[in-house]
């Protein structure tokens, strides 16, 4: 499938994390450059797109992250493709860059202002890796309300009880606090516990159920079960492990 179009990302470290709203992100990074033939979505929703990668983001923040900003007012859902690059931008052929949200499937959707994706490098050279070209398949519109909040993620345990990310839990409530309607997709994340300079990456990604649809201004119970709950059993209390919502379609 053609290019819509290509970029490179310019490498930060965030000294305190993510941002803490997708709604207020800041700052520009670089301007994509369209590719011109072959498009397989319109050339202005992707230029609407722009990249920045954080290789670390300090104590208790999720490392390898993609700032994904979005300058127009519509939801976008980027199929993304990435190419790992060293200290000195040369490519790493040898790497494969996955993701956890699924921007490199078209899953994440991406909201005005902007949102966050986390990358995997896996394969030979893969702790070189400090940077990525992100280049952009398609980069399409996606028909629904406009959310100004994230889900609230709070895990659950059968009686109830609110748990941490830590615990043994066996149900996720969902919480939207937007006067709209929002569809999201839950992950249960397992982390590599790594040493010395190592960063931290996403070992393990579950699904936990398939798409789902907040009602505004309400709660939903999500059940955790297969694959899902053997993954929180097995993890729980002897691994970093974390459970995320992410904006999806």
């Amino acid at each position: 499938m053609p290019l819509l179009s290509s970029t490179a990302t310019r490498s930060r470290h965030r000294a305190h994390g993510a941002p803490k709203s997708l709604g207020v992100l800041a700052g520009l990074v670089v301007t994509l450059l369209l590719a011109g033939c072959g498009l397989v979505a319109r050339p202005g929703a992707a230029s609407l797109l722009r990249f920045e990668f954080a290789p670390t983001t300090g104590d208790g923040y999720m490392n390898q992250l993609l700032t994904i900003y979005n300058d127009g007012t519509r939801l976008l859902a980027p199929t993304l493709e990435f190419t790992a690059l060293d200290a000195f931008r040369n490519p790493l052929p040898a790497v494969k860059v996955t993701t956890v949200y699924g921007s490199d499937r078209g899953r994440l959707v991406v909201p005005p202002g902007g949102g966050v994706d986390v990358l995997v490098f896996t394969g030979e050279g893969a702790a070189s890796a400090e940077d990525v070209a992100v280049s952009v398949r398609t980069a399409e519109v996606v028909d629904a309300p406009v959310v100004g909040v994230e889900p609230v993620v709070t895990p659950m345990d059968d009686s109830g009880r609110a748990l941490d990310r830590n615990s043994r839990f066996t149900a996720v409530s969902l919480r939207n606090d937007d006067s709209e309607p929002m569809s999201v997709r839950l992950v249960y994340i397992v982390w590599t516990q790594p040493e010395g300079d190592e960063r931290q990456q996403a070992e393990q990604v579950v699904p936990v159920g398939d798409l789902i649809v907040l009602p505004p201004n309400q709660s939903t119970l999500v059940p955790v079960t297969g694959a899902a709950r053997t993954a929180v059993e097995g993890a729980a209390g002897r691994v970093p492990a974390s459970i995320k919502a992410y904006l999806s379609r």
